[in-house]
């Protein structure tokens, strides 16, 4: 967990512009995550670390009654959302889901969209490769396609 004290150092210390308060912040929050830890083990230390400094920065902002120069920091030095940490690991989490659903589909569904979405190729090599129809790959793809969706949405709890 120690690996990433530096980059939420730098990360507390855009929202609250001091350095040693940014680095209280962060032992505040490293020595709430053990105690959570021991709790209930958390999967994603560096996430849940990120998020803890993140609330600790704010509800110390809000005691202070200073949480409009925080709103206006974060606002402009922040990261594009793709790039934040949080939405990162929530994207290795879905995509890690959408392999394992993948695996599950039947073969011919699984090829068809692995070589086409994942892969890029085209229906008509798909097709070659696979030794049947255009119309029978779309059909594998949109199969796979609907499957994964459903599965997704349930595993997520998105109706």
């Amino acid at each position: 967990m120690i690996e990433h004290y530096n980059e939420l150092v730098y990360y507390i210390y855009r929202m609250v512009g001091d350095k040693e308060k940014a680095k209280d912040i962060i032992q505040e929050a490293y020595s709430r995550m053990l105690v959570i830890d021991k709790r209930t083990p958390v999967k994603n230390k560096r996430a849940f670390l990120y998020k803890l400094a993140r609330n600790i920065a704010i509800d110390q902002a809000r005691r202070e009654k200073n949480a409009s120069s925080i709103i206006y920091e974060e606002e402009e030095h922040s990261i594009p959302i793709e790039e934040q940490p949080e939405e990162q690991v929530c994207q290795a989490n879905q995509q890690e889901l959408l392999l394992q659903i993948l695996a599950t589909l039947p073969e011919k569904n699984q090829q068809a969209f692995t070589l086409h979405i994942l892969e890029g190729f085209s229906r008509k090599e798909i097709a070659e490769k696979m030794g049947v129809s255009v119309g029978a790959v779309e059909k594998h793809i949109i199969r796979a396609s609907e499957k994964l969706k459903e599965k997704m949405q349930r595993k997520l709890g998105i109706k």
